[in-house]
């Protein structure tokens, strides 16, 4: 399963912060732009953390409280970027 974060988000961006519900495993963006950063900023209780998004997925901290996803570009014809949030399935009882 999977959950929306960013919908073809374009240039520099700051999304809210979202409570995280325990399921989330790992994050994916695309396309992402020369000259563009996706990060995932992930707060655990103990520091936050900035995991940098491309189309390979990036783990989620098991105790992550809360995430936002943060783009920056310096580009004036920034690629439209989508963020996805890869979400655990049930475990088999």
């Amino acid at each position: 399963m999977k959950r929306l974060l960013a919908v073809a988000v374009a240039g520099p961006w700051e999304g809210d912060w979202q409570q995280a519900q325990g399921n989330e495993l790992a994050a994916v963006a695309a396309p992402v732009g020369e000259g563009e950063q996706v990060t995932l900023e992930v707060e655990t209780g103990e520091a936050v953390v900035g995991l940098f998004l491309s189309s390979e997925p990036s783990l989620v901290p098991r105790n992550c409280l809360r995430y936002r996803v943060v783009k920056t570009s310096v580009r004036e014809d920034a690629v439209h970027t989508t963020v996805e949030m890869i979400l655990r399935g049930p475990t088999p009882s």
